[in-house]
């Protein structure tokens, strides 16, 4: 599994998932489901605000060890989220 960005989620738009940038996702898309390009688990958009920056982070909503975007519990072997959306 290679390794993507971590500025990037997937949202799913008209039926499809799209990669999109952590800020497009939190502000054109707000309501839509987003998904992490590493494992497909569930994610939500995070910002700090700090003017006149604003930094975006994701959160996967349910942790697992198989994603490599998050070195604090990542396992070393990627996988699939147990919960990944399809």
């Amino acid at each position: 599994m290679p390794k993507p960005k971590s500025q990037i989620c997937e949202v799913k738009i008209e039926g499809e998932w799209r990669a999109v940038s952590l800020t497009v996702a939190a502000v054109n898309h707000v309501r839509a489901l987003k998904r992490c390009t590493a494992c497909h688990g569930r994610v939500t958009i995070l910002g700090t605000y700090k003017w006149p920056t604003v930094r975006r982070t994701m959160s996967h909503r349910k942790s697992h060890h198989g994603c490599p975007l998050m070195p604090d519990t990542y396992s070393g072997t990627p996988s699939l989220h147990p919960q990944a959306l399809a």
